[in-house]
């Protein structure tokens, strides 16, 4: 009897990506699971600066606007409970005056900017083809920031659409940076919101754009995670109790995909290094004052110091230090007084 599962293959991508490539995330709050893995396992990555952007035409008009270094469309600043946002970016990216956030937008976007020149790999997860047009301006926006209903019209994008924002994208991004690698996926993520069946009509159309692209451009690869969740595991015990998100497990199977798909053999063994790092950081011990525990932590530093030096461990160092002070100061305290020998 077959498993109550259907694998397929996994053509690997034509470009690798090692310690030594910088990395940017950008799109759906899927690309924020991909990033937080590989900040995990210490690759140098820009993950989603811009907060979550779901549709392809917000993500392709904001990666543009870095490429020429333009500002922010002035008319789509919006002041609400004393905070100010902008219609082309997520929520959380906010101010207290528009002073103060056009500051915070040039320097996101300047980051943004250096960060797709320096890239081996542009990692961009489509969320939805569904998208709000502000009527006032009207144009597309990334977020409608809780306003009200009859401000907006909601719309699905043809692949047309789609083409012309990323065309005018692509020929900037191969000028700033030819070598420039992109990876496009579709999110798992079930936008059950705009109903099931026009859920899948979405996705299909955001499927059947990546795979346009894939066979149009030599350095576009297409990375099935949305196919991983939905064919191969199939299944809700794969989501997380809204029925939505995909859980951790399936997060992790994926992601073991994409090892596989992206990471050569030496790359791989650097991660389980890492990864043996990351989990004697988290070992919760059973005496954690004791000496046993003490020498535990310098043979923890010592594996991270000969671990390759383009891998940032400040921060576990700076956590392994702090736990080497407190067992010295708690020892210390423990041992006998002069004169207390005796007593």
């Amino acid at each position: 009897m077959k498993s109550f599962r259907t694998e397929f293959k996994i053509h690997p991508s034509p470009k690798s990506i090692d310690h030594s490539r910088k990395l940017l995330t950008i799109g759906s709050c899927f690309s924020e699971v991909m990033g937080e893995k590989l900040t995990h396992n210490k690759f140098n990555v820009l993950v989603n600066p811009f907060g979550i952007i779901f549709n392809p035409v917000s993500i392709f008009e904001l990666l543009s606007l870095c490429l020429q270094q333009q500002k922010p469309q002035d008319d789509l600043y919006l002041n609400r409970h004393h905070k100010y946002y902008h219609f082309q970016f997520h929520s959380r990216v906010n101010a207290g005056s528009k002073k103060e956030l056009e500051a915070l937008l040039h320097e996101k976007l300047q980051q943004v900017n250096d960060g797709i020149g320096n890239s081996s790999h542009i990692l961009i997860t489509l969320g939805t083809a569904f998208v709000f047009r502000h009527l006032a301006t009207g144009k597309i926006v990334a977020n409608c920031h809780k306003q009200p209903e009859k401000e907006f019209k909601k719309e699905l994008l043809g692949l047309d659409d789609m083409k012309r924002a990323f065309e005018g994208f692509y020929e900037r991004l191969k000028d700033h940076n030819p070598k420039v690698q992109m990876v496009l996926t579709v999110s798992p993520v079930r936008h059950v919101k705009d109903g099931i069946p026009e859920n899948q009509v979405s996705k299909g159309l955001l499927r059947v754009f990546c795979d346009q692209l894939e066979k149009q451009y030599q350095d576009i690869y297409y990375f099935p995670a949305y196919e991983l969740q939905m064919d191969d595991l199939r299944d809700y015990r794969f989501y997380k109790d809204d029925l939505i998100h995909p859980n951790a497990t399936a997060e992790n199977y994926i992601w073991e995909k994409f090892k596989k798909s992206f990471f050569q053999p030496d790359t791989l063994d650097i991660l389980n290094a890492v990864d043996q790092v990351q989990k004697n950081l988290n070992h919760r011990p059973f005496e954690p004052f004791s000496g046993g525990h003490f020498d535990f932590l310098n043979q923890l530093l010592q594996k991270i110091s000969r671990m390759p030096s383009n891998l940032d461990f400040t921060e576990e160092k700076k956590r392994i230090v702090e736990q080497l002070k407190q067992i010295e100061a708690y020892q210390q305290n423990e041992k006998p007084k002069p004169g207390d020998e005796s007593k």
